[in-house]
């Protein structure tokens, strides 16, 4: 059984009755339309949870029969719109695929699927021909009869919808398309429909001029900046990810969140209580690590990145709030999340020295002959699918799945202490980011010390810069996450914090130098009475050797200096 993804791109109509018969298409700048429609009858039946745990993450689960695209079908927001991925039916088309299931698991929580609407579509489609005759586009005419299986309450409606046959053209040839195909349904009275989907009509959602239904579920919500009733996919799975609100604001978000910095009037949590401030926290962090699952199964790009990030943050938040936490229910999921970061730190190695290994090679100027750095090349590749699709196994686990849940279970009730209970918003923020920085101050002064020594060895010495940098990472992610909670530590804190990030990216390019250096050094071992040229891979090896010795030395007085900055800020 293959899954098939792909980049959904189009735009919904609303046009009046009867408007098929007097629509003129034969005007058309640089496209036809065909004459003769063709009929589908189509029937789709939407799946969710019990408490709708898919619609609130903006994912669609349906299984279509009838038309071009029979199959299961999975629609979910990313960063710049829609995207789908597609598996056929089985021999009995009720019975959802193992595949699908899996996909869903970590959104569900185990949950089981079950009907939330049944929705019949009568479809005539024509195609779009541009002036070679090549198809670009479907033009369907679609009259819908839909029933809310949670209510039983029908619905019905008609809408015209134009989907691109190849969503990754250029966006200048997408709008030329819709231009030319719109200039029709204008001339015939026809407009943009502000329905985000039929699923969003069957249920309820756009009843009363748009109103979210009861449930408060909101599915295939077109992402900010589309144009109303279209749709497009690459990105995110409707997270909150590490750069979802910021990439989202614009420009217009971001003075509003400059005012409101100043005024706390607006947005920003500038009140709240401690116990508020991290369960919010928590809370996003959660779902973060959910829907970064879902990525992972996806096989999305960056998908393992950002979920060893979100899951480092999560340590990174209960060590910090360490002392807000009562018993060891905090210490004990620390641990299953440090393992599952280990987990996934053998993907992100592999990624970072499959990223690297070009620019390695293209720095020793042609001494690595072509054809050898392109089997180094495709190795590390390889090595980098292999990781991921290791990955990929792990999160199908019982165990993986459980964490996910128990997380979910600690974000929404936390076993706060009565002297967090006691403290502000801003109060448990200072906190949380003035522990994650003494952490870094610690760790920099057991370096410093063993310096002055004159006994540090250049193993001894990566090991330190390696606490050093995770000891900043943690500090990053603290803040970070606060910030986009919408609770902010003091000036002061902030300044610290900022101050220690910005040496971050110096002691990062020294541990991925250790990264590269240990995969060529593991490459020339694996040749080894292979037969195979290991010159390139020991001039590559050496190039590495150098740059990674000349990285600590210069990473000990990064250290020396930043130290010397925390202690000023935290005075």
């Amino acid at each position: 059984m293959t899954a098939v993804a792909h980049r959904e791109v189009e735009r919904k109509y609303e046009v009046p009755e009867g408007a098929e018969s007097s629509v003129d298409w034969s005007g058309l700048p640089g496209y036809t339309v065909s004459a003769e429609a063709v009929e589908h009858r189509m029937e789709a039946v939407y799946y969710d949870t019990e408490d709708m745990a898919l619609g609130r993450r903006s994912v669609a689960l349906r299984r279509r029969r009838g038309g071009a695209d029979d199959g299961w079908h999975v629609k979910f927001s990313e960063a710049t719109g829609r995207q789908e991925w597609q598996v056929p039916l089985l021999r009995t088309p009720d019975r959802m695929p193992a595949a699908v299931r899996h996909l869903l698991a970590g959104l569900t929580g185990g949950e089981p699927l079950r009907p939330i609407a049944t929705l019949r579509t009568v479809r005539q489609v024509q195609a779009v021909s541009d002036a070679g005759g090549d198809e670009v586009a479907e033009l369907a005419a679609d009259v819908v009869e839909a029933v809310d299986e949670r209510t039983g309450t029908a619905r019905s409606w008609s809408e015209w919808e134009v989907e691109l046959l190849d969503g990754s053209i250029p966006e200048e040839r997408q709008q030329e398309i819709f231009d030319a195909v719109e200039s029709a349904i204008f001339a015939v009275g026809g407009r943009p429909s502000n329905s985000r989907a039929k699923i969003a009509r069957a249920l309820g959602a756009e009843d009363g001029a748009g109103a979210p239904a009861a449930d408060g579920s909101a599915q295939e919500a077109s992402s900010p900046g589309e144009k109303p009733g279209q749709t497009t996919g690459t990105g995110g799975a409707g997270q909150k990810g590490q750069q979802g609100k910021k990439g989202k604001q614009g420009k217009k978000g971001q003075k509003t969140a400059k005012k409101t910095d100043k005024t706390g009037k607006k947005g920003r949590k500038a009140k709240g209580t401690g116990p508020e401030a991290l369960r919010t926290v928590l809370d996003g962090l959660a779902e973060q690590l959910v829907l970064w699952d879902f990525k992972v199964r996806l096989d999305a790009p960056d998908a393992v990145h950002q979920m060893r990030v979100t899951s480092r943050s999560l340590r990174s938040v209960l060590r910090a709030a360490g002392p807000f936490f009562a018993g060891d229910t905090a210490q004990e999921l620390d641990g299953r999340l440090r393992e599952l970061a280990g987990a996934l730190s053998g993907a992100r190695d592999a990624e970072v020295t499959a990223e690297l290994l070009a620019g390695r090679v293209a720095a020793l100027d042609g001494r690595v002959d072509p054809a050898a750095a392109k089997v180094l090349q495709r190795a590390a590749e390889e090595q980098s699918q292999r990781a991921a699709a290791a990955v990929r196994r792990r999160v199908t686990s019982r165990e993986h799945l459980q964490l996910l849940a128990d997380v979910r279970a600690f974000a929404a009730a936390p076993p706060l202490t009565e002297e967090c209970a006691e403290l502000s918003a801003r109060e448990v923020a200072d906190a949380l980011v003035h522990r994650a920085l003494r952490k870094v101050v610690r760790v920099a002064e057991r370096g410093a010390a063993a310096e002055e020594s004159g006994e540090t060895a250049q193993e001894q010495r990566l090991e330190h810069l390696h606490d050093v940098r995770k000891a900043v990472k943690r500090v990053r992610y603290v803040d970070a996450v606060l910030d986009r909670a919408g609770f902010r530590p003091g000036k002061s804190l902030r300044r610290a914090a900022r101050d220690a990030e910005d040496y971050q990216d110096a002691l990062g390019r020294v541990m991925d130098s250790t990264v590269v250096e240990r995969w060529l050094a593991d490459r020339a071992k694996a040749l080894q009475g292979s037969g195979e040229d290991r010159y390139a891979v020991g001039l590559l090896h050496g190039a590495e050797v150098s740059r990674m010795h000349a990285g600590a030395e210069g990473g000990s007085e990064v250290v020396g200096v930043l130290l010397s900055q925390l202690r000023a800020d935290l005075a």
